[in-house]
């Protein structure tokens, strides 16, 4: 009697594989989806902090903080959608800065102290 080699596998090994790979792919995908969130609200923070400090240098370049005295200073930065607004109380200038990102659908504040994104 000869014996004969079958090469390749059942449908049953590869209906396991095919199972395997699909419930990494459930757990992985909520991940990924989480980390890309993350990394859009930080490219949005990272383009606001640069834009902030080029509003605040055109707002110093005579020397002086323009919007401290009432007025909205810079409205529009190199075409973004930019709100920078500085006032003055006493020895205090308070600035307010806010740049929204509707291709990535989030907004970045500036408060005086620290960056918040919606």
């Amino acid at each position: 009697m000869k014996k004969t080699n079958k090469k390749g596998f059942t449908i049953v090994e590869l209906v396991i594989v095919i199972a395997v790979i699909a419930i990494l792919a459930a757990v992985l995908i909520p991940t990924f989806s989480g980390i890309i969130t993350k990394a859009n609200q930080s490219a949005v923070t990272q383009t606001a902090a640069a834009l902030y400090k080029e509003a605040y240098a055109l707002d110093l370049a005579d020397g002086t903080l323009d919007g401290a005295e009432g007025a909205t200073a810079i409205t529009s930065v190199a075409g973004k959608d930019v709100t920078y607004t500085a006032s003055q109380s006493g020895d205090t200038i308070t600035i307010s800065f806010s740049y929204n990102d509707s291709a990535k659908g989030y907004t970045a504040t500036y408060n005086g102290t620290s960056w918040s994104i919606s």
